[in-house]
């Protein structure tokens, strides 16, 4: 399986490097206000400080979502039934540290590291978003050139 895909990560990379050898100006459907679309569409992307502070919104949100207490809900539930005082006070934190007495760093650990990951990403994305905005219109175009080509009623690939 390994060789498989291998293969076809070599492929498509030799099948790339003559497009990816161009030089940029060589693109030869360049619109010369591609400059300020690009400018648009990478502004458009958060950067990674605001991905890194959304992540830091969203530990804070855990905390507070782990902090709801549950012993309300589960008067609710079971009516009637004497509970202590440690389970009307319960939070979903506790519920969730039975098992493990660090779910809550772990949680702060996976929201941590898939900012940083999302951060790394806004960047590269920023860096490929106007090349692929390119190649997307580029190819929209050809598309549109091939379909508006009229037909050679003499050309023996042509449907008849």
């Amino acid at each position: 399986m390994r060789k498989l895909i291998l293969g076809a990560v070599v492929a498509a990379a030799a099948i790339a490097a003559p497009a990816a050898a161009q030089p940029y100006d060589a693109h030869p459907y360049q619109d010369p206000r591609d400059e300020g679309r690009d400018e648009a569409l990478v502004r458009d992307i958060p950067s990674p400080g605001e991905v890194e502070a959304i992540g830091d919104t969203l530990a804070r949100a855990t905390d507070a979502l782990l902090d709801v207490q549950v012993g309300p809900l589960r008067e609710a539930i079971e009516p009637g039934r004497r509970m202590s005082r440690r389970e009307r006070e319960e939070t979903l934190g506790d519920l969730a540290s039975r098992d493990d007495p660090y779910a809550r760093e772990r949680l702060h650990d996976e929201i941590r590291h898939t900012s940083a990951g999302l951060a790394v990403a806004t960047r590269r994305i920023a860096i490929l978003a106007p090349q692929l905005r390119r190649t997307l219109e580029q190819a929209t175009r050809q598309f549109e050139d091939a379909i508006d080509e009229p037909m050679d009623p003499r050309d023996p690939r042509e449907p008849r």
